[in-house]
Order: structure tokens, then C-alpha cells, then sequence
């Protein structure tokens, strides 16, 4: 991705702010924080502030992994009527898109002037982490969301397939090479010949399970 010209005036001065936001596009629900004192609006969108605590650290990984990325929240739950964040368990969250961007800004106007960066993910999955209990028998809640790549890219990274709906959109709509992917760890699925094969000399059948 390219920059802006004016960023980069920036950062031929080297002076710059730099604005961390994240946005969740939840099933029914878009929200959005940032780490400063106020709600910041940006494309039509006001991002939540103070909550949002850093952007995390990015876990590499080999061969058939996907690298992932966390973050964390403070404050949980809040009463907030509009903090999803806080009450995620009310939405369907798996695979939901998330949008890490940096803006830069110019530190003697505080106006944002463009894009730095930003990076598409999709959520994994979520941690309640506990404080330590205060003197009055408190507890503060930081919640950890672990992200991966977006589905397409993920896919073309490591070559997997995480279900049947995404080796159909490879491949062919009638494909059902992976129709038990989601069940195949814990739950037996039988296949090929499962009866009575004729008789061994010691009398016993053969049957084969697929595991």
C-alpha cells in the first residue's frame, strides 16, 4: 500500500502522531475503539475510547499454523449499552471481520492526515483473564482476543481447509471431501466397508472406523 503524500511529508520530518483504531464488524453490530480520552469519529464510524489497550503482539508460526495476533480490553463488563466489546458473548463473534489501522497525524495541529497502515483479520477466539481481588473483594477482567488472518488468506498460506464451506468455494459447490471436518475429532464417522467382510480363521469380522 502506498502513502499518502502528505504522510509521508511527515515522516520526512520526523514528527508524527500516530492514532491506533480498531473496529469489529459483529453479526448486527459495528463498534469501534481507540486508545485516547474521547470518542474519536472516523469514515462515519465513532470509536470508543481508553478500553481499547494495546494492539498486541503478532505469534508467528510453521508449516501448517497461522500466525494469529492479540489484543486486549480492560473493564469488563462496563454498563455501556454500545460497548459490544463487553458483552461479546451475546453475538456470534467466531470469524468476525476486525480492522486494525494507524493514522498519522500532525502533532502541531492534531489533524489526521492519512493511513499508515491497516490489516483485516477475523476473530478466533476470546479469554477472560482475572485481576487479583482488591481489599474489598473485587476483581478487574481483561478480555483477550486472539485474531487470524482472513479465511481466503489464511487458506492460500498454509493451504488448509477449515471446513467443507471453504473447500467447496476452492474447488467445486458439490465437493464434501470435508463433510465431517468440524466432527471427525470426536465423533466416530464410519466409511467404506463396515459389515461382516467373511470369516478369518479364528471366526472374527473386520470393520474399519474412520478416525
Amino acid at each position: 500500500m502506498s502513502l499518502d503524500p502528505a504522510v509521508e511529508d511527515l515522516l520526512e520530518e520526523g514528527q508524527i502522531l500516530r492514532l491506533d483504531l480498531i473496529r469489529f464488524d459483529l453479526p448486527g453490530k459495528t463498534v469501534g475503539y481507540h486508545r485516547g480520552g474521547r470518542p474519536y469519529t472516523y469514515n462515519g464510524l465513532v470509536y470508543l475510547p481508553n478500553r481499547y489497550l494495546d494492539m498486541g503482539e503478532m505469534n508467528q508460526a510453521l508449516g501448517t499454523a497461522i500466525t494469529t495476533r492479540v489484543i486486549r480490553f480492560s473493564n469488563v463488563p462496563t454498563a455501556d449499552p454500545d460497548d459490544a466489546i463487553a458483552k461479546i458473548e451475546e453475538f456470534a463473534y467466531t470469524n468476525a471481520p476486525v480492522i486494525v489501522s494507524h493514522l498519522a497525524g500532525d502533532p502541531e495541529t492534531d489533524q489526521v492526515v492519512g493511513i499508515l497502515a491497516s490489516s483485516i483479520y477475523e476473530i478466533d477466539h476470546v479469554r477472560y483473564l482475572k485481576g487479583a481481588m482488591s481489599d474489598n473483594g473485587e476483581r478487574t477482567v481483561t478480555l483477550e482476543i486472539t485474531l487470524e488472518p482472513p479465511g481466503r488468506s489464511a487458506r492460500g498460506a498454509t493451504h488448509v481447509k477449515r471446513a467443507q464451506a471453504e473447500q467447496q468455494f476452492d474447488n467445486l459447490a458439490t465437493d464434501t471431501c470435508l463433510e465431517y471436518a468440524s466432527t471427525v475429532a470426536t465423533v466416530p464417522e464410519e466409511w467404506g466397508q463396515t459389515g461382516s467382510q467373511g470369516s478369518s480363521s479364528s471366526g472374527a469380522s473386520m470393520s474399519w472406523n474412520k478416525k
